[in-house]
């Protein structure tokens, strides 16, 4: 029996924000690897594209199995005796996680103080000041966040596009030809924020921009599944007729005579009646996502690697400068980093 993942469509789309919100590059790993076990690959298969071991791979999606999200962050062991319980501070998460409404408290979302406050009268603690209850509470995986709004996915055929998306990416060559596509962005011509090795007290720094005219770009981009490489083009405007000029651009990378899937999310830009035509005549099957469920696709997880490669960091003024940043990412991407990772699977006296 394989060993993999099940996610709902609710924790496929919280991964997805997760994996583009962290800094923490373990979590972005785990979480890559939780994403790509429910997008159906093997733990062998995601140790061979990660430059993983796959008892590592396996252990991630063990946890993850009885862990949930909690298993994502990494526990650190060492250091001084705690001064709270465990008990003391499971208490003190289960009250931040609750509504201060259903409590009969006058607001709606805990600070601090008011968490303070309320753990103290209701007797958890007898005092703890604001510095620790942080600690505590980031011990506990919470962040103070802003509530923000999620689609639940409706499609009446989720499971069905589910399974099909399953099966291609666990069949590394039968079919031959399957693809994983989407757009990246919009990508601005501003400073991106990243982190280095630096003198103490003498970080990188880059300018803020508070008026930005030179508008927007977006990457389309291709994951070819079985060879592991990734390509694109980067265009001005999102819409059908690029979508279009993108998937012929794909179709010819491989051989006309050759059917190719393509996995791509529910924009209505990716099934105008002229690329549903033009694929019909061109042996290419376009192969959607469910409704609101854009994790399910496998360039997700490939996305967030080139976004770290090309753009942490960076303050690109011009958009000739974007476009060979890209394209140095993606041939790095292809070549030296798939290497490092072939080669970590090797035994260590084959290494040199």
């Amino acid at each position: 029996m394989v060993l993999r993942v099940e996610l709902s469509d609710e924790q496929g789309n919280r991964l997805r924000r997760l994996m583009k919100a962290t800094r923490d590059v373990v979590v972005l790993r785990r979480a890559m690897v939780v994403m790509q076990s429910a997008q159906g690959y093997t733990p062998p298969r995601i140790a061979e594209l990660m430059g993983l071991h796959v008892d590592y791979v396996r252990e991630i999606v063990k946890a993850f199995q009885g862990g949930g999200f909690d298993s994502l962050n990494p526990k650190w062991g060492g250091g001084r005796p705690r001064t709270f319980t465990d008990e003391i501070r499971k208490e003190l998460a289960n009250l931040a996680t609750s509504r201060p409404a259903d409590l009969g408290l006058p607001f709606q979302e805990w600070s601090l103080t008011r968490l303070r406050r309320e753990a103290i009268r209701r007797g958890i603690v007898d005092d703890i000041s604001t510095s620790w209850l942080a600690v505590i509470l980031d011990e506990a995986a919470l962040t103070y966040q802003q509530a923000k709004t999620w689609k639940e996915s409706k499609d009446p055929r989720f499971a069905e596009k589910k399974r099909r998306i399953e099966r291609l990416t666990r069949k590394r060559h039968n079919p031959p030809v399957v693809v994983s596509a989407d757009e990246m962005g919009p990508i601005s011509l501003a400073p991106t924020k990243g982190r280095g090795w630096h003198p103490a007290g003498e970080p990188h720094r880059v300018r803020a921009t508070y008026t930005r005219t030179a508008g927007t770009r977006f990457w389309y981009g291709a994951y070819h599944l079985a060879s592991d490489r990734l390509f694109g083009l980067l265009m001005e405007k999102k819409g059908g007729r690029p979508w279009l000029r993108f998937l012929k651009y794909v179709r010819s990378r491989f051989p006309a005579d050759q059917r190719i899937y393509v996995i791509q999310d529910n924009l209505s830009a990716h099934t105008t009646p002229e690329v549903v035509r033009w694929a019909r005549n061109n042996k290419v099957s376009l192969v959607p996502t469910a409704t609101n469920a854009s994790w399910m696709n496998p360039v997700e997880c490939r996305f967030t690697e080139l976004r770290s490669l090309a753009f942490d960091g960076s303050d690109y003024r011009e958009w000739r400068e974007v476009h060979r940043a890209i394209r140095r990412a993606v041939a790095y991407r292809n070549s030296h980093e798939v290497q490092v990772r072939r080669k970590a699977e090797l035994p260590l006296w084959r290494r040199h």
